[in-house]
């Protein structure tokens, strides 16, 4: 989604200390990371769920019982997209939903998985943003601010309910041209009901409460965070670093380890197939946040050749993915940051030999 720098401006009152977010983040490393950078930013009511069921029962109370959950609304929510059993699309699609207590709610989807087509599935569901992994405490105050000072109209359509998808003026125009004034209903927030039934389309255009809540509206822009408070927001990423080095470790012997059954034939192939992809998903997301994008580039690699858990693996799989996991676990031994110099490039064309060996024989 769009991501311009351009229209902010500094406005030194605003805080966003008054604000409640909740993060739902199956990854127990990132759920924390990302709960401590949005804290540092200046919310001071941070909650995390590790599952997007216990975050469909953590909304369901705060709507019925908000004095036991111990907080009267949730003012935005940041879902990672890939988990398992229920991902974060499901959830999205939940909280849109007609059984939800608040199909208004701030939804801002965050994934390794940031092409045009993950963007585009977030945005139809109704997604308000979408936050791209690697994250820095700049990517993330920018989502938050424009979440709170660049609210979207809400619209109900046939096939949907959610911020105004049209980005472009082209879309709008297009819009136009399909429906008639006569076809649009406007609700503000002290409309009547009246109409609502026989429209075949409604634009919901409220007061934006959320920047009343944190300072105001401003006349005009995105106002912008004091320069101080990202960089306590970037500390607390540089801070763990070296954890997440422990962590991707740990993370390529498990890769390791379900390659040897594989291998073996020990386990179900589908299955370790999941384990590698889940696993390439994670890294992919994280390394560019601590200094390692060739983590990232290397784990993209083999999440996308292990996309596909039914395929039957072949030796030559085997040593295509060995040659993901072998290049990782280099990176990470040796603690080799950014593009890693002479030795990122070996193993930048390691990969690649390994790449045109494995489409060779697959031709």
């Amino acid at each position: 989604m769009e991501s311009s720098h351009s229209k902010f401006f500094y406005m030194p009152e605003v805080t966003l200390d008054r604000l409640s977010v909740l993060v739902v983040e199956d990854n127990l490393f990132m759920r924390v990371l990302l709960g401590n950078v949005i804290r540092s930013l200046g919310v001071e009511q941070v909650f995390k769920c590790s599952s997007a069921s216990s975050a469909l029962n953590q909304i369901n109370k705060v709507h019925n019982d908000p004095a036991s959950a111990g907080i009267s609304v949730i003012d935005l929510i940041v879902i990672d997209v890939v988990m398992p059993e229920v991902d974060g699309n499901m959830l999205l699609r939940w909280i849109r939903s007609a059984a939800s207590p608040d199909r208004f709610l701030p939804t801002i989807m965050i994934s390794g998985a940031a092409g045009f087509d993950s963007v585009r599935k977030a945005r139809d569901l109704g997604a308000t943003e979408f936050l791209a992994k690697p994250f820095s405490g700049l990517s993330v105050a920018d989502k938050l601010m424009r979440t709170v000072f660049s609210p979207r109209q809400f619209v109900l359509a046939p096939q949907y309910f959610g911020p105004d998808r049209r980005r472009a003026p082209s879309e709008a125009v297009l819009e136009r041209r399909i429906l008639e004034e006569e076809d649009i209903l406007v609700v503000y927030e002290d409309s009547t009901p009246k109409g609502i039934v026989e429209a075949n389309v409604i634009y919901f255009r409220f007061q934006n409460r959320l920047a009343g809540k944190v300072g105001g509206v401003p006349l005009s822009g995105i106002p912008k965070l004091n320069p101080e408070i990202i960089a306590a927001a970037d500390s607390k990423i540089e801070a763990v670093a070296g954890d997440y080095s422990d962590w991707a470790l740990k993370s390529v012997r498990g890769l390791s380890k379900s390659l040897s059954e594989l291998s073996s034939g020990a386990g179900q192939s589908a299955k370790l197939l999941a384990e590698l992809n889940n696993v390439a998903h994670e890294l992919r997301g994280q390394g560019g946040t601590f200094g390692y994008p060739l983590v990232t580039e290397f784990a993209q690699s083999l999440f996308q050749a292990t996309t596909d858990s039914q395929v039957k693996v072949t030796d030559n799989h085997m040593e295509f993915y060995k040659a993901h996991i072998d290049a990782i676990n280099v990176v990470m031994t040796n603690k080799v940051k950014g593009d890693g110099g002479e030795v990122g490039q070996s193993l930048l064309k390691g990969l690649e030999a390994a790449r045109k060996k494995y489409a060779a024989t697959h031709a």
